[in-house]
């Protein structure tokens, strides 16, 4: 049968990493061991995990939750590892669900589940795939990130032959590790249920996404030049599907009305392979960015009947425009 190692890597998590260590230890199928990777912590969530019968690993000193994750990989005893976040928590059926995949598929290394947000984010995972069959996901992959880190469970042996998650980042490492493992033909299976809970903060706002966002442009721009010097035929289909991304970010970015949002999105352009032309029509609309800002604005004012009156003959004269 299936040994399982679930790793959970810790940083100050004290305050709900009770929580995520007994919504473990409630799980219908059990796991094997269950590895806490304190990272560096400052809190006594070291001794809380120990207390809770967890086995308790160190980094040694804060290095983020790549390298915690990837020391508690190195440590597993288990065939496959289990990912949760110390601030996050299953219910009582993940593992069965998510476990049971990787036992009914042996052909696929990466099982995962879909979630529900909780705290100060709400709503629950998009279906990005179909449910319950293997499936190459390098595609899709590369437009978004199809897996919840807290809701994943992948075959050590896979983890380690990828070489684990990239130390050197702090955001969007779990995206940067499935979308090379989906470039290597790992095949990932998922079910439509919903698992696992991610806890959302306050402190993980505007500023976190936007970090995840530039990690996740810099994960496939780092990819795009390992292809190109092995297949220039797919890198240039690669460079095409980031194109477009970026495009549909752009026009995002402009809705947003959000000026760190719009402003990174620019940036980011200069990771984008063949986007040069693109990017200057987006620095040549930026000054009016303001302007359609403050139109959006004085548009919020207008009297919701008098708005949809308006729309018809404001979309026949832009047209004419």
């Amino acid at each position: 049968m299936t040994t399982v190692s679930v790793v959970i890597p810790s940083y100050n998590s004290a305050l709900h990493l009770a929580q995520a260590i007994t919504s473990v230890r409630a799980q219908r199928r059990p796991v094997d061991e269950i590895l806490v990777v304190d990272d560096g912590s400052q809190d006594d969530s070291a001794r809380l995990a120990a207390s809770l019968g967890a086995t308790c690993l160190s980094t040694g000193r804060n290095g983020g939750p790549s390298r915690a994750r990837n020391v508690g990989v190195r440590s597993a005893g288990g065939d496959v590892i289990a990912f949760l976040d110390a601030d996050d928590w299953w219910d009582p059926g993940h593992t069965e669900a998510v476990i049971g995949l990787l036992d009914r598929f042996p052909q696929a290394g990466v099982a995962f589940a879909r979630i529900r947000r909780c705290g100060s984010w709400t709503g629950e995972s998009d279906r990005f795939i179909p449910e319950g069959q293997p499936l190459d996901v390098f595609w899709i992959s590369l437009r978004d990130n199809i897996v919840p880190q807290m809701a994943v469970a992948a075959r050590r042996d896979v983890l380690l032959a990828a070489g684990g998650y990239d130390e050197s980042m702090r955001f969007a490492e779990d995206y940067d590790l499935w979308l090379r493992l989906a470039w290597r033909h790992v095949l990932f299976v998922c079910t439509h249920q919903v698992t696992a809970n991610y806890r959302g903060h306050d402190a993980q706002a505007s500023d976190q996404r936007l970090k995840l966002l530039r990690g996740a442009y810099e994960s496939r721009s780092r990819l795009y030049h390992s292809i190109e010097a092995e297949d220039q035929a797919t890198a240039d289909r690669v460079g095409e599907e980031m194109r477009a991304s970026w495009v549909r970010l752009m026009s995002q970015a402009w809705r947003s009305r959000d000026a760190a949002y719009f402003t990174l999105a620019l940036e980011l352009g200069a990771l984008v392979p063949g986007s040069e032309k693109l990017q200057q029509r987006w620095r040549r609309a930026r000054p009016l960015w303001p302007v359609w800002l403050a139109a959006t604005r004085l548009w919020d004012r207008v009297p919701p009947a008098a708005q949809r009156a308006l729309r018809a003959p404001l979309r026949g004269l832009l047209r004419l425009s």
